[in-house]
């Protein structure tokens, strides 16, 4: 994770973390996480109405977010032409069947957020969509009194990034 361009520390939530490997090299991790809260564009391209609601937010667990994909050559080569691509696809493929097993919803479709510059070239090759872009604010849980911990009240610390694309592809 310490080599991505996003530098994570860590997940929160549902995952699962795949290693990338190929006749026996490593290549790297992707992930698949949960959904994104409050993505408009998204929950327009999976019709999705109100998110906030109970029956909606389940919706939400069907959509597989892929939180982290980071790839690397070896050797200065990857073993495939179109590797990363194909592994973006493979990936795809193999998840719908462990979320299912692991959580036991049915996958409808996909999520990823790429930062800008990138414009999700290697997701618009594996026929994702490019629905929107986020308006560049994120929101992370930050510790609250003892009393504000004890009444489960949540504090919201906001934080001004970058705007993100919004990348979907619905499972046919």
């Amino acid at each position: 994770m310490k080599n991505h361009y996003s530098q994570p520390k860590g997940f929160v939530g549902r995952n699962i973390c795949y290693a990338i490997t190929y006749d026996d090299n490593y290549y790297g991790h992707i992930v698949g996480g949960s959904a994104v809260l409050g993505l408009m564009p998204r929950d327009v391209f999976f019709n999705i109405k109100g998110a906030a609601k109970k029956m909606e937010l389940k919706k939400l667990n069907t959509i597989v977010n892929n939180i982290f994909y980071n790839i690397s050559k070896v050797n200065n080569q990857y073993p495939l032409r179109n590797f990363t691509t194909e592994v973006l696809k493979k990936f795809t493929e193999k998840i719908i069947d462990d979320w299912e097993k692991k959580y036991g919803d049915k996958v409808m479709g996909f999520e990823t957020l790429v930062e800008l510059p990138r414009k999700g070239e290697l997701y618009l090759k594996n026929k994702w969509v490019h629905v929107g872009t986020t308006k560049g604010f994120t929101c992370k849980r930050v510790a609250g009194t003892k009393e504000e911990k004890f009444t489960g009240k949540r504090v919201w610390d906001y934080n001004n990034l970058r705007p993100k694309l919004i990348l979907c592809k619905k499972v046919l």
